[in-house]
């Protein structure tokens, strides 16, 4: 499940796909499916407010939780370690850090790479200028990964002799997120034709606040 962060430098489009249900056979009226019970993708909104632009379905991911996608994204293309180590989940973070990377590398090592990476596959300094959101697992059963997640991470805490994350956890996301770039400093915040295939990120709410874990 472990991958570093750099390898997933080419890694939304969602899937715009308004559905109904039928009634019964030889009925003569269909019934609307409700909002509500459409899978994620069935309804897209599109919000440039933020300084990079994202596409998603606003039915399940809130303000809160865009706002850190967003700094996750402006961290790496602004090479702010502050700014990633305020977005990320500490504990699998630290995880990461000391265990993956065996203490070898820093935050600001991690924004570098994946930069340069980003960097050198375009040929050219890069803002992010879009993004798209194209898929959110938020169940069990859809993804084994997400499902064994919360698990990893009460295990996690459990070898510091710390509470189950789980107790205290109100969400638990499996995202897969398109991003397309543009030259720095060119105020693109359109659905490029540069973009890199999408990538795995996992969100938490925690204690009420969201987090993000990168794969």
């Amino acid at each position: 499940m472990k991958q570093k962060m750099f390898a997933a430098v080419c890694a939304a489009v969602l899937a715009v796909c308004p559905l109904a249900g039928c009634g019964a056979a030889g009925s003569e009226e269909q019934e609307a499916v409700k909002m509500e019970d459409l899978p994620y993708g069935s309804t897209i909104t599109e919000d440039s407010t933020r300084n990079i632009t994202i596409a998603f379905d606003k039915r399940f991911l809130d303000d809160a939780l865009l706002d850190r996608i967003v700094s996750y994204y402006e961290s790496i293309q602004n090479r702010d370690a502050e700014e990633f180590k305020s977005v990320v989940f500490p504990l699998y973070h630290n995880y990461e850090i000391s265990t993956v990377y065996e203490d070898k590398v820093t935050e600001q090592d991690l924004l570098d790479t994946t930069y340069d990476a980003i960097k050198e596959y375009f040929g050219y300094d890069f803002d992010f200028a879009y993004l798209n959101v194209e898929e959110c697992v938020m169940k069990d059963g859809i993804s084994g990964e997400r499902d064994t997640m919360i698990q990893f991470l009460d295990d996690l805490a459990a070898e510091k002799g710390e509470k189950k994350i789980s107790e205290d956890t109100g969400a638990l996301y499996e995202m897969s997120v398109k991003r397309h770039v543009a030259e720095k400093g060119s105020g693109n915040r359109t659905e490029t034709l540069d973009e890199l295939d999408s990538e795995t990120l996992y969100a938490i709410q925690y204690q009420g606040e969201w987090y993000l874990m990168y794969t």
